[in-house]
């Protein structure tokens, strides 16, 4: 089947942040090859990414997991959840196909009878975040992705309401896939030293760690360290810390708490430093983030009352 050679320029991307695209806050899905494609750094989003990799990939990170990327394979990433393309070299004829899905999406195509974020995250709770598709499963949910890509900007109600339809067919695909109880492999094949520090910052990140201390703890030295942990993340040591931290604001932000005590809570020195840190990596102040998401929460509300 034929690919579409593009580069997702008009995705919103802050940091290590990327949005679906042109604004949206619904879906948005994506099929491509690309012909040359460089480390897509340690990144994540405010909602579901369904992740089919087709050809030409390296090596996916999903926290300190690392996993050789074969055709096929389906990665679900929940909200706020880090992952990476790890391709050091490069990777050519890079083709892949992608749903992102946000959790009022997720319980639109569902008709709200069934709270597929729960489905999903005890699947991967028991299962992990990695599965097999089959080639015929593979090559329908591509299918599936490219209808919805070619319509999913008109807002005429009878496509919305066929775009959900093939929504809803797509993730019963990837439902099929993660019911097989052989679906899911551990992850394997990054350094394990790599492994452990990158878990060890992720229960240590909101603690005044250095790279000092990292090094002292996994006795390697900080040029090495720094070195592999960048090959392996695209990120250097302490903006891996930060991203860390900016995430677990931003969630924090989303459930309602105090701006204070959220800096507090995610291991920031300061408030003023909080509120720095936030809006280089976001592009914008906590408070303008929070404005933001409940705008978009009532977006597809607004929309119909605009239309009618």
């Amino acid at each position: 089947m034929g690919g579409i050679c593009v580069k997702r320029k008009e995705l919103p991307y802050f940091m290590g942040y990327s949005g679906m695209g042109k604004g949206r806050v619904d879906y948005d899905a994506f099929h491509g090859i690309t012909p040359r494609m460089v480390h897509w750094g340690s990144h994540c989003h405010d909602f579901y990414e369904f992740y089919i990799h087709f050809s030409g990939g390296y090596q996916m990170a999903y926290g300190n997991q690392f996993y050789d990327m074969e055709p096929y394979q389906l990665f679900i990433f929940p909200p706020f959840s880090m992952h990476s393309l790890v391709c050091p070299q490069g990777v050519t004829n890079y083709e892949r196909a992608f749903l992102y899905c946000s959790l009022d999406g997720l319980r639109r195509a569902s008709c709200g009878q069934i709270d597929l974020d729960y489905v999903f995250r005890a699947a991967l709770a028991d299962k992990g975040n990695m599965f097999y598709m089959n080639k015929e499963e593979a090559e329908e949910a591509r299918s599936c992705l490219r209808r919805i890509m070619e319509n999913q900007d008109n807002k005429q109600p009878e496509v919305q309401f066929e775009n959900y339809g093939l929504i809803m067919s797509f993730l019963n695909l990837v439902l099929r896939a993660v019911r097989r109880k052989d679906a899911s492999v551990p992850g394997f094949n990054a350094p394990n030293a790599i492994q452990q520090i990158i878990g060890y910052i992720n229960e240590h990140y909101r603690e005044p760690i250095r790279l000092k201390d990292i090094s002292e703890h996994f006795n390697i030295s900080q040029s090495a360290l720094s070195h592999d942990f960048v090959r392996y993340t695209n990120r250097g040591v302490y903006d891996y810390i930060l991203f860390r931290r900016v995430t677990l604001a931003r969630q924090l932000i989303l459930s309602g708490e105090p701006f204070g005590e959220i800096s507090e809570q995610c291991g920031f020195s300061d408030y003023s430093n909080f509120l720095r840190i936030f809006h280089k990596h976001m592009g914008m102040s906590p408070r303008e983030y929070r404005i933001a998401n409940q705008k978009n929460s009532s977006w597809q509300t607004n929309s119909q009352e605009q239309q009618e």
